[in-house]
Protein backbone atom coordinates (compact mmCIF):
# COMPACT_ATOMS: atom_id res chain seq x y z
CA UNK A 1 0.00 0.00 0.00
CA UNK A 2 1.81 3.56 -0.75
CA UNK A 3 1.92 6.21 1.73
CA UNK A 4 -1.04 8.52 -0.27
CA UNK A 5 -3.53 5.63 0.25
CA UNK A 6 -1.95 5.42 4.20
CA UNK A 7 -2.37 8.86 4.62
CA UNK A 8 -6.16 9.10 3.07
CA UNK A 9 -7.05 5.68 5.17
CA UNK A 10 -5.55 7.70 8.61
CA UNK A 11 -7.31 10.86 7.34
CA UNK A 12 -10.71 9.03 7.30
CA UNK A 13 -10.12 7.66 10.25
CA UNK A 14 -9.58 11.24 11.88
CA UNK A 15 -12.69 12.69 10.69
CA UNK A 16 -14.68 9.36 11.86
CA UNK A 17 -13.30 9.43 15.26
CA UNK A 18 -13.34 13.84 15.40
CA UNK A 19 -16.56 14.11 14.19
CA UNK A 20 -19.39 11.47 14.50
CA UNK A 21 -17.39 9.51 17.05
CA UNK A 22 -17.18 12.23 19.25
CA UNK A 23 -20.95 13.16 19.07
CA UNK A 24 -22.62 16.34 20.34
CA UNK A 25 -22.26 15.86 24.67
CA UNK A 26 -18.23 15.16 24.24
CA UNK A 27 -17.97 17.88 21.85
CA UNK A 28 -20.19 20.06 24.67
CA UNK A 29 -18.48 18.86 27.49
CA UNK A 30 -14.46 18.51 26.65
CA UNK A 31 -14.21 21.94 27.86
CA UNK A 32 -15.78 21.60 30.65
CA UNK A 33 -15.18 18.11 32.14
CA UNK A 34 -11.83 16.45 32.01
CA UNK A 35 -13.34 12.71 31.41
CA UNK A 36 -15.31 13.73 28.47
CA UNK A 37 -11.76 15.09 27.38
CA UNK A 38 -10.11 12.56 28.05
CA UNK A 39 -12.69 10.09 26.43
CA UNK A 40 -12.65 11.60 23.11
CA UNK A 41 -8.99 11.96 22.99
CA UNK A 42 -9.04 8.05 23.66
CA UNK A 43 -11.43 7.62 20.91
CA UNK A 44 -9.25 10.08 18.77
CA UNK A 45 -6.28 7.84 19.10
CA UNK A 46 -7.68 4.33 19.18
CA UNK A 47 -9.00 5.42 15.63
CA UNK A 48 -5.87 6.72 14.37
CA UNK A 49 -4.12 3.29 15.94
CA UNK A 50 -6.89 0.78 14.91
CA UNK A 51 -6.41 2.05 11.42
CA UNK A 52 -2.48 1.88 11.98
CA UNK A 53 -2.44 -1.24 12.93
CA UNK A 54 -5.04 -2.72 10.59
CA UNK A 55 -2.43 -1.12 7.42
CA UNK A 56 0.45 -3.18 9.02
CA UNK A 57 2.41 -0.51 10.74
CA UNK A 58 3.40 -1.01 14.35
CA UNK A 59 2.00 0.90 16.84
CA UNK A 60 4.18 1.76 19.95
CA UNK A 61 3.19 3.01 23.70
CA UNK A 62 5.09 6.11 23.14
CA UNK A 63 2.51 6.55 19.78
CA UNK A 64 -0.30 6.29 21.74
CA UNK A 65 1.12 8.46 24.30
CA UNK A 66 2.11 11.64 21.94
CA UNK A 67 -0.80 11.16 19.65
CA UNK A 68 -3.42 11.31 23.36
CA UNK A 69 -1.73 13.80 24.94
CA UNK A 70 -1.46 16.27 21.94
CA UNK A 71 -4.96 15.87 20.83
CA UNK A 72 -6.30 16.18 24.42
CA UNK A 73 -4.30 19.41 25.31
CA UNK A 74 -5.34 20.64 21.45
CA UNK A 75 -8.94 19.98 22.04
CA UNK A 76 -8.97 21.50 25.61
CA UNK A 77 -7.61 24.64 24.40
CA UNK A 78 -10.17 24.93 21.39
CA UNK A 79 -12.80 24.40 23.63
CA UNK A 80 -12.45 25.99 26.78
CA UNK A 81 -10.85 28.56 24.64
CA UNK A 82 -7.52 29.21 26.48
CA UNK A 83 -4.34 31.00 24.77
CA UNK A 84 -4.31 32.52 21.48
CA UNK A 85 -7.70 30.46 20.79
CA UNK A 86 -9.42 33.09 23.30
CA UNK A 87 -9.41 35.29 20.09
CA UNK A 88 -10.64 32.95 17.34
CA UNK A 89 -14.05 32.05 15.66
CA UNK A 90 -13.97 28.51 17.05
CA UNK A 91 -15.84 27.47 13.58
CA UNK A 92 -13.53 29.38 11.57
CA UNK A 93 -9.70 30.33 12.25
CA UNK A 94 -9.84 28.28 15.38
CA UNK A 95 -11.06 25.04 13.67
CA UNK A 96 -8.48 25.49 11.17
CA UNK A 97 -5.68 25.72 13.55
CA UNK A 98 -7.16 22.69 15.36
CA UNK A 99 -7.62 20.87 12.59
CA UNK A 100 -4.14 21.36 11.55
CA UNK A 101 -2.95 20.28 14.64
CA UNK A 102 -4.42 17.04 14.45
CA UNK A 103 -3.29 16.36 10.46
CA UNK A 104 0.10 17.55 11.38
CA UNK A 105 0.33 14.80 13.96
CA UNK A 106 -0.97 11.54 11.49
CA UNK A 107 1.81 13.04 9.23
CA UNK A 108 4.56 13.13 11.68
CA UNK A 109 3.35 9.63 12.60
CA UNK A 110 3.39 8.24 8.89
CA UNK A 111 7.02 10.43 8.62
CA UNK A 112 8.16 8.39 11.19
CA UNK A 113 6.69 5.08 10.31
CA UNK A 114 8.08 5.24 6.70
Amino acid sequence: MGITMMFLILIFAHLLADYPLQGDFLATMKGKNVIALLTHAGIWTGSICTALWLMGLPVTLIDIAWLFVIHAVADYMKAKPIGFYKNLNPLGLGLLIDQGVHILQIVILLITKM
